[in-house]
This record gives C-alpha cells, structure tokens and sequence, in this order.
C-alpha cells in the first residue's frame, strides 16, 4: 500500500477516537506501523532510479550507502550514506512511478468530487477539495520539498530547540533529495520513557512551532503524523518531511489573528460567528445550524488555550475531540439536502484543520503542560 492510500491511512493512524472503543487496540497497533516504516521495496528499483536522478553512478555520489532503508513513507524510502568529506545523510528516493499513481489517484478524487458537486449543488466543497488535492500532488516533487526545508529553517534559525536537517540541493532532484541526517527518538519512546517536564517541555515547542510558524511567517507544515519527528534530548525536537506545506499572505495572518483575539476573548455565538465568517471568507447563506457545528468544533479545538491554566493534554480530551468532529459530519449528513454545506472560500482552512487534530494528538501522547494560553499570545 503505497502512495494516496498509505498518506490516508498516516492521518488515521494518529487520531484518537475515530473508532469504536472496543476496537482501538487493534485499530492503533496496525495503523501505527505506518507512522514510521512501511514493507520497504528493494533496492535495486530504488538505484536505479536515483542514478537516473543524479546522472551518476551510486558509487560517484556517495562514499557509501546502506540498502536497507532506515523509513518506508507513503511515496519514497530514506536511506543512510556518507559523503565523500565523511558527512553523513539521509536520502530519500521516490518510489518508482509513485508520482504518476499518485496523480491518477488524484485526478480520480477530483472527478468524484465534481460529480457529487454536480448532484448536489447545494454543496460547496469545491476550495476544501483543490487544496487538499494540490498539497498532496505537491508532495511528488522534491525540490519543493528542499525549498520548503530551506524555508523553514531560516525562519525557526534562531531557535536551538528546533532542528530541521540541511538540504544538498546538489544532490537533490525532483524525486531524489538528501538532506543532513539526524537521529532521536521516536514519540512513542518519548511519551513512555521520558519524565513530565521534558514531555511537557517538547510540547511547548511543537505547539509554539505550530502556531508560531502559521501567524508570524504565514506558512505550517501539514503533515502531522509522529513518524514526521525525532528527540535528540532535552527538549530539541527535530521535524523532518515538508512536503505538503500550506503558505499564508499577510491578509490571511490578520485574518486568523482576529478569529484567535475573538476565541481568547469568549466570543460565542452570533459574536463569535460575525468574526469567524468574515475573517475565514464564510458565504452569508451559511446557515444556522451549520454555524452552530462550526462554531462548537472551533471552540473545542481551543479548549486547552481557554481552560484554566495550566492545562495538561490528555487522550480523553482528543477522544471527545474527534467524537465532536464524527457528530458535526453526522448531523451535516443527516440534514445535507436541507442545511447543505458552505465552505469557507480563503484557502488552505482545510489543512489547518488537519494541523490542528494532528498537534493535539502529539501533545495528548506526551500528556504535554504548559501554560498553552500565553504561548498563543506569544506566537
């Protein structure tokens, strides 16, 4: 299972709650192996194909290699080497017409997307659709991967605790990248042998990454999943893979900057409304009862900023979380044909979303405290 089916199953595998009680044991067991590793391909499609990459033999490129891939991800294999200068790195090679799978799966998604548009007009789903499709099929490109990579680590420079790994851009290619390799732990090790202070330290820095990263540079990483994160120590946390980021402009920022002051300020209701409708591009004939749903989700999202402070993650509130979330979209099914659904027109609101349940899970996993409240402000 590779490419769009193995992303999907990435996403579910880090949500809390999307299953019966009965059945998360197995549920998570089995999906967790995604987060990390998959069942690698061999090596020789693989060399073939960054030889073909590079225009140079294996043996030019790198002092050495290992076959055995250290990651299997949802459309390439990571792979150790060491440079000539005695460097070591991590290299990531596409799988082998992944990118035209992934881009038949896509354009299959779009024509059901368009057709149930076509059947139910009063549905709008047509925004949430084209960035969800666009980010994923931007994932097939590596050099926008490394220029993503780039991005982010001239921004968060100055940070110590945030690590992102240098790109070779010589050595990078469109389905090819190597980057500085870094090690840690994985969050699972973390979350279970690490004490209260430094889980909850690490939180801090992926909640202030998040939030810092979209209302101060405009721009967040998609991609949530634990697999995506390695803990050195201490509270350095390392990100790795930027291929699907969404970018912001400055009225976008100011937009989401508003609907945050308004959360903080326990705006609710038609209070609460006004501002989420006019700084998110909401259509006028939203109406009432799917205001009600959006406004109660967005408001349990930001449950640990307006709880008395401090506020420990637990899985109990990303359960509810997620039961919240199921209840929204059963209700809006339920009532499709009579309340329909209107999206909101400025872009990328979808990933955010995704974002935003992909953050509470990590930090539910590290049982994460902190003064959540004041980070916010701070971003």
């Amino acid at each position: 299972m590779k490419g769009l089916p193995m992303k999907v199953g990435q996403i579910l595998s880090f949500m809390d709650g999307v299953v019966p009680p009965e059945y998360q044991g197995i549920y998570a067991e089995l999906l967790s192996r995604l987060q990390v590793n998959a069942k690698p391909m061999a090596w020789e499609p693989m060399r073939e194909l960054l030889e073909a990459e590079l225009g140079r033999p294996v043996t030019e490129l790198f002092a050495s290699i290992e076959t055995e891939p250290i990651a299997a991800a949802s459309i390439g294999q990571v792979y150790s080497a060491t440079l000539a200068d005695g460097r070591a790195v991590a290299v990531k090679i596409q799988y082998p017409d992944i990118g035209k799978a992934v881009i038949s799966d896509l354009r299959n998604a779009g024509s059901i997307a368009k057709t149930m548009q076509a059947v139910m007009p009063n549905v709008q789903i047509g925004v949430m659709i084209e960035d969800f499709l666009g980010r994923i099929g931007e994932e097939c490109d590596y050099r926008r991967e490394a220029n993503n990579m780039t991005a982010f680590a001239a921004r968060w420079a100055s940070d110590p605790r945030v690590l992102i790994p240098a790109v070779h851009p010589q050595l990078s290619a469109e389905r090819v990248l190597v980057t500085e390799l870094m090690t840690g732990q994985r969050l699972d090790q973390v979350a279970t042998t690490a004490d209260a202070a430094r889980r909850s330290a690490i939180g801090e820095v992926l909640f202030s990454f998040v939030f810092r990263s979209l209302l101060r540079h405009g721009m967040f990483n998609a991609d949530p999943h634990p697999g995506n994160f390695l803990f050195p120590g201490d509270d350095r946390v390392v990100f790795l893979d930027f291929g699907c980021v969404q970018y912001f402009d400055e009225d976008s920022r100011r937009a989401f900057r508003r609907v945050i002051d308004a959360i903080l300020a326990g705006s609710e209701g038609p209070q609460l409304w006004a501002v989420l409708a006019e700084a998110l591009e909401f259509p006028d004939d939203t109406s009432a009862p799917l205001r009600e749903i959006i406004e109660t989700y967005v408001r349990y999202c930001f449950e640990p900023v307006l709880a008395p402070q401090p506020y420990r993650y637990t899985r109990e509130y990303t359960t509810r979380l997620s039961q919240i979330t199921l209840e929204a979209k059963l209700t809006v099914a339920k009532n499709l044909l009579r309340i329909g659904w209107r999206e909101p027109k400025r872009h990328g609101l979808v990933l955010l979303s995704r974002i935003l349940f992909g953050m509470n899970s990590l930090l539910a996993s590290l049982e994460a405290e902190a003064d959540w409240r004041t980070l916010l402000q701070q971003a």
